[in-house]
């Protein structure tokens, strides 16, 4: 019984941990690992170094 509850405080504190460093609504400023291709512009994707 003492491995159940520490299997479920473990995987309390991979939420915890997830849910501040990445979290469900934060926005990143990291691009797509294959970018989508342009639809209908014809312009580059992301910002141009």
């Amino acid at each position: 019984m003492d491995h159940l509850k520490e299997l479920i405080l473990f995987f309390i504190v991979l939420w915890f941990v997830w849910y501040l460093l990445v979290g469900p609504n934060k926005d990143s400023n990291k691009p797509f690992l294959n970018p989508p291709a342009p639809i209908s512009t014809g312009g580059a994707y992301g910002p141009t170094n």
